[in-house]
Order: C-alpha cells, then sequence, then structure tokens
C-alpha cells in the first residue's frame, strides 16, 4: 500500500517516484515476457506438472546448497515469486533453473565464500 501525504489535492513527488517505478518494472517484466515468448512460442502440447509450492521449491534449493548462501536463495525465489504470475511458466521454470545451476555451481560457493561475489 502507497500512502502519501496530500496538500491541496496532490500527492507528494514521493507517492509520483514510487509509483512511477511500478510502472516502469511492470513495464521491464511485459517486455520480458513478450521476448521470451518471441523465443519460445507457447506449446501446443502441454503435459501437466505436479505441482509444489514455493515453499517446498525454497527448501529444497536450501537444502542442496551450504548454509552461507540461504539468504541469497530466500532472496531469489521470493523475487521470482512475487514476478511469476504475469510470465509465461516456461519462464518462470527458466528462472528456476538458473538458481537450481548457481546453488549447485561450486566455483560460484567458492566466490561467495571469498567474497568476490556481493550479494
Amino acid at each position: 500500500m502507497i500512502t502519501s501525504v496530500t496538500n491541496d489535492n496532490e500527492a507528494t513527488h514521493l507517492t509520483g517516484a514510487r509509483l512511477g517505478q511500478l510502472v516502469r518494472k511492470a513495464l521491464q517484466i511485459r517486455e520480458a515476457a513478450e521476448a521470451f515468448d518471441s523465443g519460445f512460442p507457447p506449446l501446443a502440447n502441454r503435459p501437466p506438472m505436479p505441482v509444489f509450492a514455493w515453499t517446498e521449491l525454497e527448501r529444497q534449493l536450501l537444502s542442496l546448497s551450504p548454509g552461507d548462501l540461504a539468504p541469497l536463495i530466500r532472496d531469489l525465489v521470493s523475487a521470482v515469486r512475487k514476478e511469476a504470475l504475469p510470465k509465461p511458466p516456461e519462464m518462470v521454470l527458466r528462472e528456476i533453473l538458473i538458481i537450481s545451476a548457481t546453488v549447485l555451481d561450486e566455483a560460484f560457493h567458492e566466490k561467495w565464500a571469498d567474497g568476490t561475489i556481493m550479494s
């Protein structure tokens, strides 16, 4: 919920800036989804996949990774979850696979432990 202080029926500049950020983010997501659909048009035959919860996904990724990656994994899963609805399902799957690959990448673990990767 965006709250603002009003003066003579005008919202503050801060509220306008926040609204502008939300609109830019929504447009960015829509453009990314459209670009993804161009490269990977929806398949006519889409057999169902087992259903799982975001919490189950997070739990499994955490079990596959070193403990010090837990905050990063939680943040990444949260970000994917928050932006999943307007995206094609295959795009969300791709993002989950990228997180999984990162979790399993030993070189990433070493760089994370060395502090050469910023959180």
